[in-house]
């Protein structure tokens, strides 16, 4: 499992325990299974500069198959982390979910994904993600 920071086009690579703030949380079980995360980015711990302190963002993943929270400080691959949000190569949680009863819902074009807020971190199986500035 090789975790690795990904660089967004919006604000390029998010990296810092306070880098992401989470104020609300949303979960849409229909044919496409969402995940919302809304809140800010500390604009100081992010790649591309902006002129305000506090940066409003929206995560949308899409079509999730996967997804579990953990309190930061007990995330057994918190030291793993390249950065607050990651794509995770080799990702033992994608090979176990193929090998399981449900393996065909698993498809080439899901992702693993890892994203650390202020006290949470999620881990996402999900076949993408768009991240909106507000």
């Amino acid at each position: 499992m090789e975790y690795q920071a990904i660089k967004t086009k919006e604000v390029g690579i998010i990296n810092g325990r306070d880098a992401i703030f989470l104020d609300d949380f949303r979960q849409t079980c229909n044919s496409q299974c969402i995940c919302v995360f809304k809140g800010k980015f500390n604009s100081k711990l992010i790649e591309i500069n902006f002129e305000k302190e506090y940066i409003p963002y929206i995560f949308y993943f899409s079509h999730i198959i996967y997804y579990q929270c953990c309190e930061l400080d007990t995330y057994i691959n918190e030291a793993k982390m390249d950065s607050s949000f990651d794509l995770v190569h080799n990702s033992y949680l994608i090979e176990e979910l193929k090998t399981g009863r449900k393996s065909s819902k698993i498809k080439e074009n899901y992702r693993h994904y890892v994203l650390q807020t202020y006290d949470y971190v999620n881990d996402i199986i999900a076949k993408d993600y768009e991240l909106i500035i507000e």
